[in-house]
């Protein structure tokens, strides 16, 4: 059987791993870059892994697999691909998604530790926070490295035979069938089936999807701190909506990232047209979406970034994962919409992936991915239009709490 697997970012390099281990698979897998390249949705170091989930609890046997799959990607590579350093939830007292998460936390046994303003004060100096401040230590949270696991994954699917084409976009898909056939600049090739996996580009390379899957380019800003050693010992955090945000400090803790969520995002109808490098009135405009993090929440970092970055990801209606059959093909599995919860469960969403391409169906029930309502609606499929997203609500502190 051949199979192809289109777009190896965090999704399909994970995808072509699982598939490289069957044996009688013959897998390719396709990228217009290479693994681990930083213009996508794996860019920029650092990802968060949480064992709590705010939306819905459903979700945690899906974080549960990808705890495992975790510990076996780093088992077979050698490779340390989480920092195991605990992440920081924040919210407030009564807030809808901490209590989300402590019921999945309550449900899968993760070990926590829950926080009073005063404790967080104590434990977390960097933060100046509200009266009615709570938080959730995640005992096993971990920082991901992005660019290396995708890097790691693709080495050892490569190792199990598995032929990676880099610099090779797919101009076209196929679908007449039987099978499914690849064009790239190299020619037209005919697989038997087909994954296709582009983060933010997968509603252009898959048009039938546009009602249901928009792209959004994210912008992330590192900052240093005003006293040397302020940011000395600063969490992985997150911070549930209405006030979401969410930074990873650096290595060497001398600075942070920090990162905002979907309404906060440049809207596009088509990701390879987005303008990627800020400058001038956009760059001001675009910092400015922070300054409420700074000025409430980390007062102690400096006033403007040192470093400027731009990602593209991809988001359902319901801000749950795409995971389904093309509608004028079942032999072309269409992943997308992962931004939010993607990297920490890829290789979870990968194994999946294979065995839906492999058997049609997958050990891990994922029927529930489609229960949810939808959180916005796409208004303009063309353009990226949609209305507000009110599960990733952001908003500064002092503005209606």
């Amino acid at each position: 059987m051949r199979i192809a697997v289109v777009g190896l970012g965090a999704i399909g390099v994970q995808a072509l791993w699982q598939l490289s281990k069957h044996e009688g698979v013959e897998v390719h897998g396709f990228d217009a870059a290479y693994p681990g390249h930083p213009e996508a949705g794996s860019g920029g170091e650092s990802r968060l892994f949480w064992n709590l989930e705010l939306a819905e609890p459903s979700y945690v046997p899906l974080i549960e697999r990808a705890a495992i799959v975790w510990d076996a990607l780093e088992r077979e590579s050698g490779a340390q691909l989480r920092d195991r350093s605990g992440v920081l939830v924040l919210g407030e007292s009564g807030n809808a998604q901490l209590a989300n998460g402590l019921e999945s936390a309550r449900r899968s046994g993760a070990p926590i530790e829950l926080l009073d303003r005063h404790a967080l004060r104590r434990r977390f100096p960097q933060f100046d926070l509200q009266d009615d401040a709570v938080g959730v230590w995640d005992v096993e949270g971990a920082v991901i490295r992005p660019e290396q696991t995708n890097v790691t994954t693709a080495r050892l699917a490569a190792a199990n035979g598995a032929n990676i084409h880099e610099f090779t976009p797919v101009s076209d898909i196929g679908l007449e069938g039987p099978g499914v056939s690849i064009t790239t600049r190299h020619g037209t090739e005919h697989f038997d089936r087909a994954i296709v996996a582009c983060g933010g580009w997968t509603p252009t390379v898959v048009p039938a999807i546009k009602e249901e899957v928009v792209a959004r380019r994210l912008t992330s800003l590192w900052f240093t701190s005003v006293e040397d050693d302020h940011l000395a010992g600063m969490p992985p955090f997150l911070r549930a909506a209405p006030h979401y945000t969410y930074g990873i400090p650096t290595k060497d803790g001398r600075a942070v990232k920090l990162g905002l969520g979907f309404n906060d995002h440049f809207v596009t109808g088509d990701a390879s047209k987005l303008p990627r490098r800020l400058e001038g009135e956009a760059l001001e405009n675009e910092i400015k979406k922070f300054d409420w993090i700074r000025e409430q929440m980390l007062p102690g970092l400096a006033k403007r970034p040192y470093r400027v970055a731009t990602y593209v990801e991809s988001y359902t209606t319901t801000m749950f994962e795409h995971i389904k059959p093309h509608p004028e093909n079942e032999d072309v599995l269409v992943m997308a919409g992962f931004s939010g919860h993607g990297f920490r469960v890829a290789p979870a969403v990968g194994e999946i992936g294979a065995q839906l391409i492999m058997s049609g169906k997958s050990e891990l029930d994922i029927g529930f991915l489609d229960a949810y309502p939808k959180a916005f609606e796409i208004l303009d499929s063309f353009e990226g239009l949609t209305t507000h997203n009110s599960v990733m609500t952001t908003r500064g502190i002092n503005e209606g709490g």
